[in-house]
C-alpha cells in the first residue's frame, strides 16, 4: 500500500502524525520487509499503521495507553484490514514486548524517555534503528543528550516545517503547521 494520506485516517480528538511528517519518519527508520517496528505512544497509529503497509513479512507492535488513542487506532487498523498490527495497551516501557525488535519510532514519551531508549538498548537487534518526533525544545534536548549518553551512532536532528494552502477568498493563503524535529539515529556498536 504504501503512503497513506491524513484524511484516509480516522483521527477523532488526538492530534495526528500528518502525512508530509509521516513520510519523512517512515524514510528515516530505513525500514526492511521483515522488521519488527515498536510504535511508542502509537495514538491514532498513523506512523504504525503506514510502516505496517511495507513490513510484507514483518509486524508492528503499537503501544498506546490512552483509551481514546486504543479506540482510535481500532477504527483505523480495522480500517486498513492490517494483520501485521498488534495493539499493546500501556505505558512504555513498561508494555513494550520483551522481545527482539530492529525499529523503534517515539512519538510521545510521558516524560520516560531514558528508560525507552534503556529498553531500545537492551532488546533491540544490532544494527537496529531509532526515529523520535518532538515539538519541544525540551524533548528535543533530553532525547539528543540521551542519544549521545547511552552510545547511539550516527544521530542527525531534521527540523521540517510544512504549510498548506487555504482558499481565501479568491486567494489562497499558506497556513503553518507546527514545525517538527525528527531525531534519528542508530545503535551503538557495543550495546
Amino acid at each position: 500500500m504504501g503512503h497513506i494520506y491524513d484524511k484516509d485516517f480516522v483521527q477523532g480528538e488526538l492530534p495526528m502524525t500528518k502525512q508530509e511528517i509521516r513520510a519523512i519518519s517512515i524514510g528515516k527508520l530505513l525500514l526492511e520487509p521483515e522488521s519488527i517496528l515498536i510504535d511508542v505512544g502509537a495514538g491514532t497509529g498513523t506512523i504504525g499503521i503506514e510502516g505496517a503497509t511495507y513490513l510484507r513479512h514483518g509486524k508492528v507492535y503499537a503501544i498506546e495507553k490512552e483509551v481514546k488513542g486504543i479506540e482510535t487506532l481500532k477504527k483505523n487498523i480495522d480500517r486498513f484490514a492490517l494483520e501485521n498490527i498488534e495493539i499493546v495497551v500501556g505505558r512504555a516501557p513498561e508494555a513494550i514486548p520483551e522481545i527482539s525488535y530492529d525499529r523503534m519510532f517515539i512519538g510521545g514519551s510521558t516524560g520516560s524517555m531514558r528508560s525507552i531508549l534503556e529498553h531500545f538498548n537492551k532488546y533491540s537487534k544490532k544494527n537496529s534503528r531509532i526515529v523520535i518526533n518532538a515539538i519541544t525544545l525540551e524533548t528535543i534536548g533530553e532525547a539528543t543528550k540521551l542519544l549521545k549518553e547511552l552510545n547511539f551512532q550516527d544521530i542527525e536532528v531534521v527540523n521540517v516545517s510544512v504549510a498548506r494552502g487555504k482558499k481565501v477568498g479568491p486567494y489562497t493563503m499558506m497556513y503553518g503547521e507546527n514545525p517538527i524535529y525528527i531525531i534519528s539515529a542508530n545503535k551503538g556498536e557495543n550495546q
